[in-house]
């Protein structure tokens, strides 16, 4: 975890190599009048701030908190991809989740401080305050994309508000770590919570969607092909799954296809990554696959895309979608399982 420990001032810095102490990890900003620091903020703050934003995943600000919320204000964009921001009195006596408290883990952080420093937490999200969870919290414990930040936040209101929402899920995960959904009926909820990577069409009661990133497509290909048909392929197979594009994790490949560029642009349109394996790494596990001669004779492992994405996998799930063969290119689709991050 990338964090930055701000401070304008020496009291400030006295406590952030406390922090740092605590969290090793941390990268110390502050002035150089004020002692020994790792970065030494120059010229306007405002603009310092700025220019690391988003290169850490957690900004604490010794300071007032004030200051903090006029530095920050230009640079806050969505609470999907702002860092979790906190702010801490120069004594350490409190530690306030200022921004992205669920998505960005400000709420969490400001515990483990808590923990570590014997500072007293300020968290204010009602369903943090009420012993509840948020949907936004929810996705991030199991690794979901949110389908819809509007949905999200009515179907929470609801939540908090004490109104019955209901988990529909087609995936095999233990829900003890959302266990305050009492009633999964869907007729008697007045919300509903849907946990699955499958495109869906619902109308009706206020929803969401929490898509699991649980997919890894295993390509094979041969020489020379085509970028668009790799990329049309991949979403031809994945839409015949009935997947959520959103929901592929990456991309897997035996190593002598590294450098072939149709492959490797294709992938990237997804933004996603690939792997590469060797055959030796393949052979171990080809076992589990079908092989063929011809495959081996050509790639010195019997199977590609089969074991390529099992391998690319945390190791748990399964085959989802067994190899497809079309136009010299062959995928097949991994499944992992999904488990509550806490």
């Amino acid at each position: 975890m990338r964090i930055a420990v701000i401070t304008l001032t020496k009291g400030g810095l006295t406590l952030a190599e406390k922090m740092k102490e605590s969290f090793p990890e941390s990268v110390i900003h502050s002035k150089e009048k004020n002692g020994v620091a790792d970065i030494y903020i120059k010229g306007n703050f405002t603009e310092h701030i700025g220019s690391i934003f988003n290169k850490y995943d957690v900004l604490v600000f010794i300071m007032a908190s004030g200051i903090v919320v006029r530095s920050i204000a230009p640079y806050i964009r969505e609470k999907t991809s702002d860092p979790a921001v906190l702010v801490m009195d120069e004594k350490g006596k409190f530690v306030i989740s200022l921004l992205s408290g669920h998505i960005g883990g400000a709420n969490h952080m400001a515990l483990e401080i808590s923990e570590r420093l014997g500072a007293e937490p300020v968290i204010t999200t009602s369903s943090d305050v009420n012993g509840l969870i948020s949907v936004d919290m929810i996705a991030k414990q199991l690794g979901c994309v949110i389908d819809d930040m509007q949905r999200a936040k009515d179907i929470t209101s609801l939540i908090v508000n004490g109104a019955k929402v209901a988990i529909v899920s087609d995936i095999n995960i233990a829900l003890h770590c959302l266990s305050f959904f009492t009633d999964n009926t869907r007729n008697k909820a007045e919300g509903l919570i849907y946990l699955t990577n499958k495109t869906i069409e619902f109308s009706g009661k206020p929803y969401v969607q929490l898509i699991p990133v649980n997919i890894i497509a295993g390509i094979g290909c041969r020489k020379g092909t085509q970028e668009k048909l790799i990329y049309e392929l991949i979403i031809d197979r994945v839409n015949h799954a009935g997947l959520d594009l959103r929901s592929i994790k990456g991309f897997a490949s035996i190593n002598i296809k590294k450098n072939e560029t149709g492959l490797l642009n294709a992938v990237s349109s997804f933004g996603k990554k690939i792997s590469f394996f060797s055959a030796d790494e393949i052979n171990k596990v080809e076992n589990r696959f079908a092989v063929s001669d011809f495959v081996r004779e050509n790639t010195g492992a019997g199977a590609v895309a089969e074991p390529c994405a099992f391998l690319a996998s945390d190791g748990s799930g399964k085959l989802l979608m067994s190899k497809y063969k079309e136009n010299g290119i062959t995928i097949a689709l991994w499944e992992e399982e999904i488990n509550c991050k806490t």
